[in-house]
């Protein structure tokens, strides 16, 4: 009868043990002294109202993707003992780590803007190579007209026809102006 009422208070012993070690406060990621001096232990950041100073321990930077629920028996652990701050959603503190979730977003927002400046810069480098082309396309049929090279154009009806000496000085007038204008 003894030896079977030590097996029991060894087997008693060893459950009580790991019921212990595995239901430890330091599991937990965030670790704080409330206003009452007490330490809180929690998975979720401490109420903005805690100073960064009593702040005991933080979550490593490779915090869980998938934060427990909103309620329950830890949410109920990490209030403190004042009922106004226990009943109002305090927001996160604003020197606390962000969350994988904040993180990822603002990776997001990095790569979006990104994409959106170079598509701009891309935008402005084909209009910047459009107006090169268009300035020499001027500049070379400014050469033509003043180089006196008899100059055609087709009309509507798809005839070839000779710049007059009158055409020829409006088409110089025009082609000046566009390169003024476009070539700056």
């Amino acid at each position: 009868m003894l030896a079977s009422c030590n097996v029991l208070r060894i087997t008693l012993v060893a459950a009580i043990l790991a019921a212990g070690l595995t239901s430890t406060p330091s599991q937990a990621q965030w670790a704080w002294k409330d206003n009452n001096g007490r330490v809180v232990y929690s998975d979720r950041p401490p109420p903005t109202d805690i100073k960064a100073t009593n702040i005991i321990r933080q979550p490593s930077t490779q915090a869980s993707a998938n934060p427990a629920p909103a309620s329950g028996p830890l949410e109920d652990a990490t209030k403190s003992a004042d009922p106004k701050s226990a009943d109002a959603k305090a927001p996160p503190a604003a020197n606390a780590p962000k969350t994988v979730a904040e993180r990822e977003m603002e990776f997001r927002k990095r790569q979006q803007e990104r994409a959106d400046s170079e598509k701009k810069s891309s935008e402005e480098q084909a209009k910047s190579a459009a107006k090169t082309a268009e300035c020499d396309r001027a500049r070379g049929y400014m050469k033509s007209l003043e180089d006196g090279v008899r100059v055609t154009r087709t009309d509507a009806a798809g005839n070839r026809e000779f710049l007059n000496d009158e055409q020829r000085a409006a088409e110089t007038d025009r082609t000046r102006k566009i390169i003024q204008s476009t070539c700056g």
